[in-house]
């Protein structure tokens, strides 16, 4: 027998880590969820999780399981929205966003997607994409906002589904009294001698700023780190190093700053939820608004 609150729990465990809060995932009881996944385990004959410490892992038997009852999950997912033909928005929503665009204007997308609805929530948490991707995968949160460079295509595990949202370009910014800024482009080679300011190793912006040097066989110099983009432009206003600066939610550059365009550097921003709720009407509520507010 298929047994779907088993699968459900077991999911949760592998997301959460802990029957608390699996069961907090899940609106059910502790016990609730200890109760279904021994059932199962008793079903299949098979240990599905193991102690780990304070945490519950998942035994190879149990990730096979659930590698397998994934894609029927999310289509039982979707059937429910479908069959239920509720049209009623209300419930608990968290949006994992990166910084520009919780700065872009996600507040106002959210505030509007609230306004004279007392039963939504809305719950906004900040992530880089990789680990935004990863909690809507997981359960942790139910939609995401990504980007990635248009040149640095991103992968996403078939269970998500995104959806485009806008292009949003990158500039070099240098202080205006340096060399190269009365120009319109900049080339890698003019900027081999300057410091930069960049976000940290492994992040998106990161890797195309490594990316953009090494096809000219160079390397920049990084002499400072931080995800925050004011920083950035404080450092370059101090005249200690060059950066590489989306536009979406950038604050205004004032009269000591040029921002020159890098050719190429367009960041592709999307949003995404798991296929099986694609039909929500709540997620489709919200997901509506991030996409008017984010491409205006």
């Amino acid at each position: 027998m298929f047994d779907v609150d088993g699968l459900v729990a077991l999911r949760a465990l592998r997301d959460h880590g802990t029957v608390t809060e699996a069961a907090s995932a899940l609106g059910y009881t502790p016990s609730a969820v200890s109760q279904r996944v021994k059932r199962l385990e008793r079903r299949l004959g098979a240990a599905l999780t193991a102690p780990a410490g304070r945490r519950v892992v998942l035994t190879p038997a149990a990730q096979r399981l659930l590698d397998d009852a994934e894609p029927l999950l999310g289509q039982l997912e979707s059937a429910f929205f479908r069959v239920s033909g509720s049209s009623r928005i209300a419930g608990a929503v968290t949006v994992a966003a990166f910084t520009t665009a919780i700065r872009a204007g996600i507040p106002a997308a959210l505030a509007s997607a609230t306004m004279g609805r007392p039963d939504l929530s809305v719950r906004v948490v900040e992530a880089d994409p990789v680990d935004a991707a990863l909690r809507v995968a997981t359960g942790r949160a139910d939609v995401a906002v990504l980007h990635h460079w248009r040149s640095l295509p991103r992968v996403l595990p078939d269970t998500l589904v995104a959806e485009h949202v806008l292009d949003d370009g990158a500039d070099v910014i240098v202080r205006a009294d340096h060399p190269p800024a009365l120009g319109e482009t900049l080339s890698p080679q003019q900027l081999s001698s300057s410091d930069w300011v960049s976000t940290g190793e492994g992040t998106l912006c990161h890797e195309w700023l490594m990316s953009m040097f090494a096809g000219h066989g160079l390397r920049p110099r990084i002499t400072c780190t931080s995800s925050d983009f004011d920083i950035h432009l404080d450092f370059v206003r101090a005249g200690l190093a060059a950066a590489l600066v989306p536009r979406l939610g950038r604050r205004p550059l004032g009269p000591d700053l040029v921002a020159i365009p890098a050719p190429g550097a367009v960041r592709v921003v999307s949003v995404v939820r798991r296929a099986g709720q694609v039909d929500d009407p709540t997620l489709a509520h919200v997901v509506s608004h991030l996409r008017m507010s984010l491409g205006a």
